[in-house]
């Protein structure tokens, strides 16, 4: 069944001043084999898993201010997370729209923030705005799940407003030391906190 929330958000997002959010920082314990650590993209010692935790916190450590509650699907690199549950554990919490962080890697000369949507384009549009306007790198724009390596994101079967935001290449040293930076991880929660309010 799906909470009255996310249908309500689904259908009058342009309006709709969003309370509660689900961030999911991608990869971690269990995402696809029970008990394996899966580290997601790497690259000079740096993890995907690793960089999309720290966001994340830094979205639920903000949230307060802007009167947003957020729930996140993992908080901590060992707390179990099978990807097929993480959309589920984001409805059982009531949670009226979806954001799952990752980290791109491709060729070192590869950088720039993309977003994935499925059925939401200007719910993904403004959260992609944020990010990106705060993120100085490549904008690489908004993209139907279709256009993505896999064609289809598992994470994007949430019932409501959904969207996959790569924040850059840890493959890229440029991109790899903003993902770094605090002051960058800052600078995107207050971003998508500040969006999620405007509503």
């Amino acid at each position: 069944m799906v909470p009255a929330k996310a249908v309500d958000c689904a259908v009058h997002w342009s309006y709709h001043y969003v309370t509660q959010i689900c961030i999911d920082p991608g990869h971690g314990m269990s995402n696809r084999i029970a008990g394996v650590f899966d580290p997601g993209a790497m690259a000079e010692g740096v993890r995907e898993a690793d960089v999309t935790l720290a966001f994340a916190l830094a979205i639920k450590h903000f949230a307060p201010e802007f009167g947003v509650e957020v729930f996140l699907t993992r908080h901590s690199n060992v707390s179990p997370t099978p990807l097929g549950e993480r959309t589920k554990l984001a409805v059982r919490a009531g949670c009226e729209c979806f954001i799952s962080l990752h980290c791109n890697a491709g060729p070192s000369s590869a950088r720039g923030v993309e977003t994935f949507y499925r059925d939401e384009l200007e719910y993904a549009r403004r959260i992609h705005r944020a990010v990106a306007r705060t993120i100085p790198t490549e904008d690489r724009g908004v993209k139907h799940e279709s256009a993505s390596p896999r064609h289809r994101l598992a994470v994007l079967d949430f019932p409501g407003p959904a969207c996959l935001v790569e924040l850059g290449f840890v493959s890229n040293p440029a991109d790899r030391l903003l993902l770094l930076e605090r002051a960058t991880r800052i600078g995107v929660a207050r971003a998508i906190l500040g969006e999620l309010k405007l509503g």
